[in-house]
């Protein structure tokens, strides 16, 4: 894999800090979590209807895939 650059300056993706799996205390909107900052993706349930400012979407994943596999 060739080096990937930010405001012109080199990095490997490969030597990125890995996030810890083990649990760990945090706050988020006043709620107590003891939680892996590190977690795996939720599946994705097409069935959602999801809303963001007002709009209306649907997932489509057979799209996106077509767009990320076809360049």
């Amino acid at each position: 894999m060739t080096k990937l650059q930010y405001r012109g300056v080199a990095y490997d993706n490969a030597t990125h800090e890995q996030l810890p799996t083990a649990p760990v205390e945090h706050v988020y909107r006043g709620q107590h979590f003891e939680a892996p900052l590190s977690h795996e993706a939720a599946a994705v349930d097409t069935e959602v209807e999801l809303q963001y400012r007002g709009q209306h979407y649907h997932h489509q994943v057979d799209q996106a895939a077509d767009q990320v596999n076809n360049g």
